[in-house]
């Protein structure tokens, strides 16, 4: 049979089986404030509140870095191609640039 603690608070609440135990959550409403007006890095614009800063996200295709959390870190040892690969890729790359440009001015 296995053996169980007990704990007993000194607040005079019930004892507790220990590792049982779970706060209770807080009653009646949680207000978080909203965020405070800022100036893009991006685009130079002020922005207020969540709203501005998902408006400045989907008008300048960005995300927050917090966002970002619990993805894998990028490393340059974790890029498997070959050097002539990764140039091929950059070329690739730089030409989509210049067609989207390109199309984007005629």
């Amino acid at each position: 049979m296995a053996r169980t603690s007990w704990i007993y608070p000194t607040d005079g609440s019930p004892p507790y089986e220990k590792g049982t135990y779970h706060a209770s959550l807080p009653s009646g409403v949680m207000v978080m404030p909203d965020l405070p007006d800022f100036v893009s890095s991006v685009d130079g614009k002020l922005y207020s509140g969540r709203a501005g800063l998902r408006e400045h996200n989907l008008r300048n295709n960005v995300v927050c870095n917090a966002d970002l959390k619990g993805l894998p870190v990028l490393t340059a040892s974790s890029d498997q191609r070959t050097p002539e690969q990764r140039r091929e890729y950059a070329q690739n790359r730089k030409q989509v640039i210049i067609d989207q440009v390109n199309r984007h001015w005629r």
